[in-house]
Order: structure tokens, then C-alpha cells, then sequence
């Protein structure tokens, strides 16, 4: 036999964060959250499914309205404790159609339906002897439920909640809306195994499945990220200009259109992983008058890249210099303002010079002859055609890579660390004098072995091997691992399996 659905009515005052529990355990951002009283006035049901199967449902309701006066209502009309549930139910027909206890009607009608209660309370806030009507009024249906000590300000009043609440609920929780972590919501639900025997297995499978879905989330964002790093090291751009008084134009409309679609290409890697999560109404740009995030700045911006990515001397240590140098003519600026305006802010870069300055920011281009003609045949077709051809690409400043990986990160610890109650804009502070980054705490064989997995990306920009691409995801879903570990599962160590990636030709492991 299918066990029933499990149901949740969050109950508790207007204004107390039900609607932005519901929120957090349904990750549905479209759940309507308002600092104003009396945003919720329906009963609304918000089922969580995983691949196309309701685990349970959370259902958000209207708050309190006159719970002392419902209470004596109740209390005139007491046969005996066992007649409490029928005293419920015979209030919510005997004022059916009227302009009475409207609120706790609709509140009631899920719980005596047969869901389990979960009663919010803002820790916040003082306990007044008031509310001990409402709990008391839950009592009386006969449900078990659970009390959560909600916050929403920055008092501290949860022992005296604790003190009260304990009174009257078995299971008496702290539950932060807009910080618990997948963890926590995890346990919460387990909780109710214990409460609610006949919703042991629904439960169970309810746990094992949303476990199930966050695993498969962090793997799919992991090539996610992957397929980011492999289109960004592999994007080339090329033009070709007749009319060599246009040449510089053309150079640095290149480059304004080759960083312009590695921008692109990175905005939507993370439009997918917010989607991925859930993040589907809630937007990640900040706000006016917040501080703007490492990982939220250009892709170019040279604060970013001062914060981001590896020193000069772990990228010497990760073997980057190896090579690192390409050919070429002409460099241009790619932060700030000035890229679009088309303004030229740097010179000729060379060798382990990329790796100081402003000048780690640049991407190359350079004058090339069509594809198959070498040598004195591109003197020849240059005399006969008049055009000249121009490339930009493969990105090949050492730290460019860790940089896009690191924004990668950061934008993916901040995805699923935020949970559905939140809006708005999350400032991310680092310390005064912190690197923000992730990548710079990494395991010296882990950051050789990405290397050599992102110098060989480079060196097959047109055709990059299968097994590199499987290589470089496998790589990064160790790592989210370990930015998102999942209940149950041994941790991820620093280490790359197999060490450094392997030599040119290998096939797939």
C-alpha cells in the first residue's frame, strides 16, 4: 500500500516568516514574501515533488486573528479532552459564511484534514502570554506538530520562547529561513519520523529522494562549470580588414566582440545554475548602494582579478609559465568602462610579464594567414586579395582560467547556500586584505593537474579531445563536492584523482 502524503500546515501569527519557511523547505522562490501584515489571506499548498512525484506538502496559511475569543468559544462547549477534535471541527461549521474567526477557520480546516502542524514563532520578538491560545487551540485538534523558533530581527528572546513553547509542542526547533542549510531542512523532515509513525516510509523516501536530487544537481552544475571553462580556454574570434588604415579599428572591435561573448558565455552558465536550483524568480545582482561581490564584477574588472584566481607563485608552482607566452602584435584592454568604448589601456605582453599588473587582464590578437597557407603562399594570397586576416583567441594569460573558475565557485557556493526565503541582493565580504577565492586554498597536485588539463584545452582550441572535456568534469564535480557536500556521502579530499591530466593523445579513462 502507497503510504499517504505527509502534510505540513505552517501556522503562527501575520507576519512571523511562515511564508518564508514555506519558501526554504518548498525551494519555490515564488512563494509571495512581504514585511507587511496579512500578505498570506488564502490557504495555499506548495508541493515539493522530485522527478514528477509529491513528497510532501507544505501548506501556508492566514495567521491568527482573535485565538483568545476562538479559545473560549471552544472552552464553553468541552465535553471532555477526547471531544477536543470534534469541538474544532464544530466551530469551523457553526461560523461557516460568516464574517467570524475567518482566519482560524482557514488555518484549522488543513490540520483537522490531517495535516501535521508546524507552529512559527519569531524568536526575535517577546513571548507574551497571549499566544498561549493559539498553541493551545492546536492542542485541541489533536495533530502532532512541531514548534520553530523563527528569525527575523536581530533580538534574542528564543529562551523564553523555548520555555513556553516546550509546554506545549514535543519538538521545539531553531529554524533560520534565510540561512538553513540543505542539512538542516533534511533533518527537520526527519523529525517527523518519530512524530508521525504511520509517515515513517513517506517520510524515508521523501529524504532518500531529495538527497537523490541534490547529488544529481551538484553533478550537472559541475559540467555546468565545466562547459564554461572548456568554451572559454577554446573561444577564438577572426577577421579579416582590406583596408590597412582600418586595421587598428578592426583590432579593437575583435576584442571588444571576443571578451564580450566570454561575459556572455559566463552569465549563462550561471542563469542555468540558478535555474538548476530553483533560483527562477529571486535575481543574484545587487541592489543600489551594496557593496558589489568579487564574483558579481566584470569577468575583466582588475579588482576581480586581484582577488581571484592563484598567486604568481602558485601559478609557477602549477607549471603555468610552461608555454604561457603566445605570439603576437597588438594588446587591448578588456576591464572597466574603457573595453566598450573601444580604448587601447596596454601594450605588447610577453612571457611571465602576463602574470603582474593590469596587464593579466588581456587577451591577444594577432595577424595570421588563412587556414593550410604557410609561408610564402601568405604572401602571396595577401598581394593578390589586399586583406589582411586577424585572430584573437584562445585566452591565454595563465591566470585567466582560475579566475573564470573561481567566479564559478563563488557563484555556486552563493546559489546553493541561498535559500528560497531570501531576496534581494547578498553582499559577499571577504576581510579587509582576504583573497575571496576559492582556488588559491587548493592542493598543489589538484592545481597542477587542472593545469595541464587547461594548458592542453589551449593548445586544441578547434577540436579539443572527448576524454579532456570528461577529464576537466570529473575534476570540478570533486570540487563542488566539497563546496556542497550532501548528508551521507564520504568528503571529498583535495586530491585529484591520477594526478596531472595526461599526455597529448591519451584516450579517455
Amino acid at each position: 500500500m502507497i503510504p499517504a502524503v505527509p502534510r505540513f500546515a505552517v501556522v503562527g501569527r501575520v507576519n512571523k516568516g511562515k511564508s518564508s519557511i514555506v519558501a526554504t523547505l518548498a525551494e519555490d522562490d515564488s512563494v509571495r514574501i512581504d514585511a507587511r501584515p496579512g500578505t498570506t489571506t488564502e490557504v495555499r499548498e506548495f508541493p515539493v515533488r522530485v522527478d514528477g512525484r509529491t513528497l510532501f506538502v507544505l501548506v501556508d496559511t492566514p495567521g491568527f486573528e482573535d485565538a483568545p475569543r476562538a479559545l473560549a468559544w471552544l472552552r464553553a462547549r468541552e465535553v471532555s479532552a477526547a471531544e477536543r477534535p470534534a469541538r474544532v471541527a464544530e466551530l469551523l461549521r457553526a461560523f461557516e459564511g460568516t464574517s467570524e474567526f475567518v482566519e482560524e477557520r482557514r488555518l484549522l480546516a488543513p490540520i483537522l484534514a490531517g495535516a501535521s502542524v508546524l507552529y512559527v514563532v519569531d524568536g526575535t520578538h517577546p513571548y507574551r502570554p497571549n499566544y498561549d491560545a493559539e498553541m493551545e487551540i492546536l492542542r485541541w485538534t489533536g495533530r502532532p506538530g512541531m514548534a520553530l523558533v523563527n528569525r527575523i530581527g536581530t533580538e534574542d528572546h528564543a529562551a523564553e520562547w523555548r520555555r513556553a513553547l516546550d509546554q506545549h509542542f514535543k519538538i521545539v526547533r531553531d529554524f533560520d529561513a534565510f540561512s538553513v542549510s540543505f542539512e538542516e531542512r533534511v533533518h527537520l523532515l526527519q523529525v517527523f519520523r518519530e512524530l508521525r509513525p504511520d509517515w515513517r516510509a513517506a517520510v524515508d523516501e521523501a529524504v532518500a529522494a531529495l538527497v537523490a536530487q541534490r547529488r544529481r544537481r551538484r553533478e550537472e552544475a559541475a559540467a555546468l562549470v565545466s562547459s564554461l571553462l572548456v568554451d572559454a580556454l577554446t573561444h577564438t574570434e577572426e577577421l579579416a580588414v582590406e583596408d590597412e588604415a582600418a586595421i587598428e579599428e578592426q583590432r579593437d572591435r575583435l576584442e571588444r566582440s571576443f571578451h564580450d561573448a566570454l561575459r556572455a558565455r559566463e552569465q549563462e552558465a550561471r542563469r542555468r545554475v540558478e535555474a538548476l536550483y530553483g533560483h527562477r524568480e529571486a535575481r543574484f545582482d545587487e541592489g543600489p548602494g551594496l557593496e558589489r561581490p568579487v564574483y558579481r564584477q566584470d569577468l575583466f574588472a582588475e579588482e576581480a582579478w586581484k582577488m581571484l584566481g592563484l598567486s604568481p607563485a602558485q601559478l609557477v608552482a602549477a607549471g603555468a609559465l610552461a608555454g604561457a607566452a603566445i605570439g603576437g602584435a597588438v594588446d587591448a584592454a578588456v576591464g572597466g568602462a574603457s573595453i566598450f568604448a573601444g580604448t587601447v589601456l596596454g601594450g605588447a605582453l610577453g612571457g611571465g610579464g602576463a602574470l603582474y599588473g593590469v596587464g593579466r587582464r588581456y587577451a591577444r590578437v594577432r595577424s595570421i594567414g588563412p587556414p593550410g597557407i604557410p609561408g610564402l603562399l601568405l604572401d602571396v594570397q595577401r598581394y593578390w586579395s589586399g586583406a589582411r586576416r586577424f585572430r584573437i583567441g584562445p585566452h591565454a594569460q595563465p591566470n585567466f582560467p582560475w579566475v573564470l573558475l573561481d567566479r564559478a565557485l563563488l557563484h555556486y557556493d552563493s546559489v546553493v547556500r541561498r535559500t528560497h526565503a531570501r531576496r534581494g541582493a547578498i553582499a559577499v565580504d571577504a576581510g579587509e586584505g582576504a583573497r575571496a577565492g576559492i582556488v588559491a586554498e587548493f592542493a598543489r597536485g589538484e592545481r597542477r593537474a587542472l593545469e595541464a588539463l587547461f594548458r592542453r584545452l589551449r593548445r586544441d582550441p578547434y577540436d579539443p579531445p572527448r576524454w579532456l572535456a570528461d577529464d576537466l568534469e570529473r575534476a570540478i564535480a570533486r570540487i563542488l563536492r566539497r563546496v556542497d557536500p550532501v548528508p551521507g556521502e564520504e568528503p571529498s579530499t583535495g586530491e585529484l584523482p591520477g594526478g596531472p591530466a595526461p599526455a597529448r593523445g591519451t584516450p579517455a579513462r
